[in-house]
């Protein structure tokens, strides 16, 4: 049985949490108003007063969840001065936080970036784009808005990943690339989904500081022995 809120709190709190917990047991698709507003304990006007609908109810919450986690990996960074440190930084936080928060943002990348409509977004001539996987799928205008704005909330949060792996491919660090920004989202996207998926270690809730030390370490040195691979004709 799901245990009740706070009475005291302020009501678009109360809704939010509620929203939180609703959200996080069902999925987007599956989750309704009707259930946030019992769990809230409010009436149906008072949230389409505060948050207009159930997509909107959905966007402030991870957006007010966001915004301070993209402050934080902006501050962990700052001072670090090797590539090192500074990815070791970036993915403590990143671990952390999304240890914390993994059915929402599963919410994100798997309902809301256009997954289950058959949807991608790709940048065409500078510009992101939503493109239809197949050429029967038709997308309409409110969909691709939708889109594009959760993707541009993780956008936030790769784009310091980017600049971090981009001073290090400058600096002589890191192998330069041509795309900087697919073999950037390989790492972050790939972390993402280590975490919704996990291995037996991740499901014992490896510290976030054990999880970023391998996750580092990999990237930057890889599995293989220095010379061993040479050596063995592999």
């Amino acid at each position: 049985m799901m245990v009740k809120l706070d009475k005291a709190l302020p009501k678009d709190l109360r809704i939010l949490q509620a929203a939180e917990k609703i959200f996080s047991l069902y999925g987007y698709e599956k989750a309704t108003l009707d259930e946030i507003i019992a769990l809230a304990d409010v009436g149906k006007g008072t949230v389409y007063k505060y948050f207009g609908n159930k997509e909107q109810l959905f966007y402030k919450l991870v957006a007010e969840k966001n915004k301070p986690f993209v402050e934080r990996l902006q501050q962990a960074v700052i001072g670090k001065s090797s590539l090192k440190e500074k990815l070791y930084a970036y993915f403590c936080e990143f671990v952390r936080f999304y240890y914390e928060n993994s059915a929402l943002w599963q919410i994100i990348c798997f309902e809301m970036l256009g997954t289950s409509n058959a949807c991608r977004v790709q940048r065409v001539d500078g510009v992101y784009r939503v493109l239809p996987r197949y050429s029967q799928i038709q997308i309409s205008a409110e969909l691709e808005e939708q889109i594009l704005r959760y993707h541009e909330l993780l956008q936030q949060d790769f784009e310091i990943l980017e600049e971090i792996i981009s001073e290090g491919c400058s600096s002589g660090q890191l192998k330069g690339t041509s795309d900087l920004e697919t073999s950037s989202k390989y790492i972050f996207f790939g972390v993402a989904m280590s975490i919704f998926n996990p291995t037996q270690s991740l499901k014992q809730k490896m510290q976030a500081e054990k999880a970023a030390e391998i996750i580092v370490d990999r990237y930057l040195f890889g599995e293989s022995v220095p010379g061993m691979l040479k050596e063995t004709g592999l």
